[in-house]
């Protein structure tokens, strides 16, 4: 396998290159199917889809772990998709704070993201977050696991939940690429701390921007991404290339 590369190509084709059960995470941006630019039927694009999800769960290991975006108008489609192949863990919710406008329905705030494993046993490693809460956890009379911040506020260390509060990159923030899809690296992190460990190999078939890399290089992954278009390999492969010493 080409380890901590971006390969150009299609990944259908490129994908055949992977041995079975040698990958042990997927993260996967796919394209949504919502303009239809490349398929005329919405029977193609599923048809489409199911090839490379047919793949990802081919090359993933046997205790690895599968996370796809995908729109609100097509996901329960998906869902039923990726239910031949895997196991659902969970949907994920992502709020994005910043919208995306409309003339004639409600504005479109979030995105889904869909967690499945190949069998039953997978890796998982527990990540805690920062709630503020109002009513406590009690035991033995007493609240359990409050501290005061230096707001003032009652919080306490809890399980990650499944609607993530990210804003999309834009112009302004230091990693934003330019990409008209891109994702945040923080999300990306969590994911892959969550359902790898270090030096684990992470396939991005729809690299995008490449914050699969970043992200993975950051924390300590290997990387296999593949990007069709050969501008965004150039972006991924440069923002890979400069990530600041203090990141790593």
């Amino acid at each position: 396998m080409r380890i901590n590369q971006v390969i150009q190509g299609d990944c259908l084709e490129v994908m055949k290159e992977i041995p079975d059960k040698s990958i042990d995470l997927i993260l996967v941006d796919p394209p949504y199917g919502i303009n239809y630019r490349e398929w005329d039927k919405f029977e193609d694009f599923m048809k489409f889809t199911e090839g490379w999800v047919k793949e990802c769960f081919r090359v993933l290991k046997d205790n690895g772990s599968f996370y796809s975006f995908m729109g609100w108008s097509n996901v329960s489609e998906f869902k039923i998709l990726l239910d031949k192949y895997g196991t659902i863990k969970n949907w994920i919710t992502w709020h994005r704070t910043k919208g995306r406008g409309s003339k004639s329905n409600y504005k479109s705030m979030k995105e889904e993201i869909l967690f499945y494993t190949k069998g039953k046993k997978y890796t998982w490693n527990e990540q805690k977050m920062l709630k503020k809460h109002i009513f406590p956890y009690v035991k033995d009379g007493k609240p359990r696991g409050w501290f005061t911040n230096e707001d003032g506020e009652k919080c306490r260390w809890t399980g990650l939940g499944n609607v993530w509060f990210y804003t999309v990159p834009f112009w302004k923030m230091p990693e934003y690429a330019g990409h008209p899809s891109q994702k945040p690296i923080m999300m990306f992190e969590r994911m892959i701390l969550s359902s790898s460990n270090e030096e684990d190999t992470i396939l991005d078939p729809f690299a995008g921007a490449g914050t699969t890399g970043v992200a993975c290089k950051n924390i300590n992954r290997n990387y296999i991404l593949i990007e069709k278009n050969p501008e965004y390999c150039r972006m991924a492969e440069e923002r890979i290339k400069n990530i600041p010493e203090k990141m790593l």
